[in-house]
């Protein structure tokens, strides 16, 4: 199903996208649509967040705020003209997340303009660049990784000063009691809320002459066998060591072939199998993309550590959703999960869109966890689905149009 069949199921989600906060009602989707799916576009933990803010906030006739991490703008489109000069900026390693963003934004365009906000749009910020200036309130949706975290909460601190409201939230089963403890060490004092609809809040206080752990080593791991160095920034995918389903993908990548111009690595990561690839292919030009700006800049770095003379783009987007040109080779890693939500949605789109962007001789190889029975939609997308190969959990698939 394409981004414009997705759309259509407006009118089947509608029945649960009415996001009612303490700041007002916005509507909400997430990105991409999916039917029937169970999945709102907000948490209790977001609720809880304006909730507490709403009792803290100070009337003020200028406000900068920043979200973190807010997947589909639950936090920051309702504090959208929450004052006539309040500015929002939503800050994240997703692409999908700020996709989400700008068509809840749209959806929500009469609301906003309505509250006399002179922003309809939060300003975007990608993970690989740092906000500007100082912000008053802070909404950090905590995210599944501890090293995303980190880097985050290190570089919020230049833009914090002591009257900042800062305030963390997650759901209950996520919220590691490591997560409370980075927030002390890095931003100051903390103390956590009490549960509510399984929902926490996490409070610190900014302390500007906190003593600082040191920072964190790039993380780099090298493949001898081929020989490849890997750049794994925070948020990356097996960011301490080659998973092992990659490790079983590499051997099966292909040979050298003629008619191979253009590769596509697609959820790259790391940049593990584009590199890889390029080895056996040393004119065909690679494009790394995934939704995670950090994964692109890492497989981006290690392109380069590698001094890989092929040609290369690098581009953080949906899938392939932004891309123009066609493929003879696809390669494909896909998660089945993205932040705490897990299925095969992610998968599936990738299939769809690899689909339509191969070229006629072209050829998706991709690698699953034998349970996931990829076969099944490759069988309904392509003419061709072979077997390269298989062991006890993982299936490496061939698919050609």
């Amino acid at each position: 199903m394409s981004e414009t069949d997705h759309s259509t199921d407006n009118a089947e989600n509608s029945r649960d996208n009415q996001f009612e906060s303490a700041f007002g009602h916005a509507t909400l989707e997430r990105y991409p649509l999916q039917k029937r799916t169970p999945m709102r576009a907000w948490s209790a933990a977001d609720e809880l967040a304006l909730a507490h803010l709403n009792e803290h906030i100070e009337p003020t006739k200028h406000l900068r705020i920043l979200t973190i991490n807010d997947n589909c703008g639950a936090l920051g489109l309702p504090l959208l003209g929450l004052t006539a000069s309040t500015h929002v900026a939503c800050w994240s390693d997703s692409v999908s997340s700020q996709k989400a963003i700008e068509r809840n934004a749209e959806r929500n365009f009469a609301q906003i303009k309505a509250r006399n906000s002179q922003q309809t749009v939060p300003t975007l910020i990608p993970s690989t660049q740092k906000p500007d200036g100082l912000f008053d309130i802070v909404l950090i949706q905590v995210p599944k990784t501890l090293s995303l975290l980190e880097y985050q909460l290190r570089a919020l601190r230049e833009h914090l000063t002591s009257n900042s409201i800062i305030i963390g939230c997650g759901m209950v089963k996520h919220l590691q009691h490591s997560f409370t403890e980075l927030f002390e060490q890095l931003i100051g004092p903390t103390v956590t809320s009490l549960a509510k609809k399984k929902a926490r809040l996490i409070l610190p206080a900014f302390n500007p002459d906190l003593d600082l752990p040191p920072t964190p080593k790039v993380n780099q791991y090298s493949l001898e066998e081929w020989p490849i160095t890997l750049t794994n920034l925070s948020n990356v995918f097996a960011q301490n060591k080659l998973d092992i389903g990659t490790r079983f993908f590499l051997p099966h990548l292909g040979a050298d072939q003629k008619h191979i111009r253009t590769i596509f690595d697609v959820g790259c990561g790391n940049g593990a199998l584009g590199i890889a690839a390029s080895q056996m292919n040393k004119d065909a030009h690679i494009l790394f993309c995934d939704e995670s700006y950090l994964a692109v800049k890492s497989a981006e770095q290690s392109f380069h550590d590698n001094n890989i003379s092929n040609p290369a783009s690098f581009k953080a987007m949906d899938c392939l959703s932004d891309e123009q040109q066609k493929a003879d080779l696809i390669l494909c890693n896909p998660p089945f999960h993205q932040n705490n939500t897990v299925g095969t949605h992610i998968a599936l789109r990738m299939f769809q869109q690899a689909q339509q962007h191969l070229t006629e001789q072209g050829e998706l190889r991709v690698i699953g966890n034998r349970h996931l029975d990829y076969h099944i939609p490759l069988k309904r997308l392509f003419k061709t689905v072979n077997i390269l190969g298989s062991n006890k959990k993982f299936s490496i698939y061939q698919a050609l149009n």
